[in-house]
Parts: structure tokens; C-alpha cells; sequence
């Protein structure tokens, strides 16, 4: 299918970058923007009509599909007002602010029938694409657990321009941890039961700026995490992939998938093992670097949410799927702020009732 009609609602940062890829690609025919700041959105982008109500442009424009870069806030609302006009949805991440508002996207999409894409842009990496493949294919035998980092120092300027930040929902569980959570449950497998700590020692915001926790597989692996947005490192996957400009490249590994028969790391894919027949600590344990090709996972997703359009494949991640990754995460400030163990599937069933 080629020419599909698409508009994008909310022209902010996230929102410029599918407004770049979105013109770029052949597939697609961008018919309408929507956001609050019309006349300096127009500015811009003179070639495409601008509406401030989001509402009037999917009637007037009447797109197939629509990629919704509004504030987490709003994300079920456009979702809903999507879904009743039958128009396929690429929501970013998180698919929602709450839990409430999910559920009620949900029952809506599953009404109208309409395709869904979650914007958690990492599952598209040729990266993780390979990494996943390797666990799943028992490349280092039974997972049995992941060590991982997110660990960046965000500037004072970044909490100037926008206060929201220093408060509840505004720290590096809700910001950055959601990224780790979505790719963890896509590749390790999914998350039944979280337990968590919090700190804001080093800001001393009303919000976390330092968090770990321990997750726990359903394949029965283990994993510790630690997001902090308040120290000074290499590790963010961001930076070692290169991914964003905002990120200067660093090349190094920030997680480690520890196995029964030999570990990875990413995102630098090496394989660590040992010779066959021979594990144990006193035998030496040599590395393999592995190869994948480094594409724009946001081409990629564009690409993946045409398939989905056409019928082609299954979506990558629904917004039931991305349901689950806020309820993991939801559930990491729920267990710091509680200070105990909590249990994912009776919060996943519910969802799916």
C-alpha cells in the first residue's frame, strides 16, 4: 500500500522527529498537523494545512492513520476520538498517563477495530532485533539473569523549562526506566513482580532522581536496574548506540544478559562462553563480537506501522502491549513508595478482562 494518509498531533520534540520521517518516506502522504501552537507550528511547516483543534482536522482531513506526540495526558482522549472515526494509531510512549485512561483506550480500539502501534522506537533496532533472537534461540543457555544501567546527569536547564519534571511522574522512572522496562519485557521475557527503591538525595526534588529495582522473569531469570538522572556515565543505551544527538556516543555496553551457558552484552553484542564441555569459573571465558546493522529505528517503525495498516503483519506492540509496560513501571514507584514486593499478573488479567 502506498500513499497512506497520516497526521501527526503535536508538533514537540518527538513530534518533529516523526514529522522529519514521516516526509521522507515514500509510503506515506502527511495531510494535516494538529497542535496548540498552531501559528509557529505553520511557520514551519508551510506546505501542510495546521490546525490547532485536533478534533477538526481529523474531520476535515479525514487521514488513515495518525501519530499521536501530544502530552501524556491527552493520549487516551486523541486515541478515542482516533478510534470512532476508524483511523489507525502510532501513540508514543507511554500509550497513557494511568492505568484508568489505558483501559478505556482499549475498550475503544478493540470496538472500532482499528490497528495500534505503541512508539517504544528501541523494539525496531536491528540490535535488538538480534539480541532478542539470541536469548530466544538459547544462544547462552537458560537466561538466568540481566544487569542493567540508565544513568545519565540531566542539566539544571532541563528541569527550568519545564517544572512538571521536579514532580510526581516527572523523574527517570517515569521518563527513562519506561524505555528499559518495554525492552526488557521484549526481549528477556515478561515481568511478574517487581520490587523497588527511590531516593531524591542528590536533587531532593518531590520526585525520585536515583531508583533500583529487582525484577523478576517469568522464565524464572532475575534482574537488577539502576535509572539515575543525577550521575555523570556512559551507560544509557542511547549513548551507546548513537542513537539520539542528543546523546554523544559513547559505544559502550549498559546491559549484561547473564546465561547458564555463556552472556551477552548490549548494546555492544558481545557474546562471552566457554568451550564446550568445559564451564566452570576455573576455565577461561573468551569473547565473540557479533554484528548487526544499524538502521533508524524511527524509519523502521514507519515501515513496521504500514505493514500493520496493509494487514501484512501483526503489530509489534498493541496498546494492550504497551499497557503492560506502564503497569510494570507504575508498579516501580508503587514499590519504592510502599517498600515491598508486588505482583504483576493479577494487574495484567485485569487489564485484559
Amino acid at each position: 500500500m502506498s500513499g497512506i494518509s497520516i497526521v501527526v498531533i503535536g508538533a514537540g520534540l518527538i513530534g518533529r522527529k516523526h514529522l522529519k520521517k514521516v516526509t521522507e518516506h515514500v509510503d506515506f502522504e502527511l495531510v494535516g498537523i494538529a497542535d496548540v501552537n498552531r501559528d509557529a507550528v505553520a511557520a514551519h511547516y508551510p506546505a501542510t494545512p495546521v490546525f490547532a483543534d485536533y478534533r477538526r482536522m481529523l474531520d476535515e482531513t479525514k487521514p488513515m492513520a495518525a501519530i499521536i506526540a501530544s502530552p501524556n495526558q491527552v493520549h487516551a482522549e486523541i486515541g478515542i476520538e482516533c478510534a470512532r472515526r476508524g483511523i489507525h494509531i502510532l501513540v508514543e510512549k507511554p500509550v497513557t498517563d494511568t492505568l484508568e485512561a489505558a483501559t478505556r483506550l482499549i475498550e475503544e480500539v478493540r470496538r472500532a477495530g482499528v490497528k495500534t502501534l505503541v512508539g517504544h522506537h528501541r523494539r525496531h533496532h536491528e540490535q535488538v532485533q538480534t539480541l532478542r533472537g539470541l536469548i530466544a534461540g538459547d544462544d547462552i543457555g537458560a537466561l538466568v539473569g540481566v544487569s542493567a544501567i540508565w544513568a545519565a546527569y540531566k542539566p539544571d536547564a532541563y528541569f527550568a523549562v519545564a517544572p512538571w519534571r521536579t514532580q510526581e511522574g516527572g523523574g527517570p522512572v517515569l521518563i527513562n526506566l519506561i524505555h528499559e522496562i518495554d525492552f526488557l519485557r521484549f526481549t528477556a521475557g515478561e515481568i511478574v513482580a517487581v520490587s523497588a527503591i527511590a531516593s531524591n538525595r542528590q536533587r531532593h526534588f518531590d520526585v525520585e532522581d536515583t531508583a533500583g529495582a529487582v525484577l523478576e522473569f517469568e522464565n524464572g531469570a532475575l534482574g537488577t536496574f539502576i535509572v539515575s538522572d543525577s550521575a555523570v556515565t556512559p551507560w544509557t543505551v542511547e549513548q551507546g548506540v548513537g542513537e539520539a544527538v542528543e546523546f554523544p556516543f559513547s559505544g559502550e555496553s549498559s546491559y549484561r544478559f547473564l546465561g547458564s551457558r555463556g552472556s551477552l552484552e548490549f548494546p555492544n553484542l558481545v557474546r562471552w562462553n566457554q568451550e564446550p564441555g568445559e564451564r566452570g569459573w576455573n576455565q577461561p571465558v573468551r569473547a565473540q563480537r557479533l554484528f548487526a546493522t544499524t538502521i533508524d529505528p524511527y524509519v523502521a517503525q514507519l515501515d513496521h506501522f504500514r505493514d500493520v495498516i496493509c494487514g501484512a503483519v501483526m503489530s509489534l506492540q498493541s496498546v494492550d502491549d504497551g499497557a503492560r509496560t506502564l503497569i510494570a513501571t507504575l508498579a516501580v514507584t508503587e514499590a519504592a513508595r510502599r517498600k515491598t514486593r508486588i505482583e504483576l499478573q493479577p494487574r495484567y488479567e485485569n487489564l485484559a478482562a
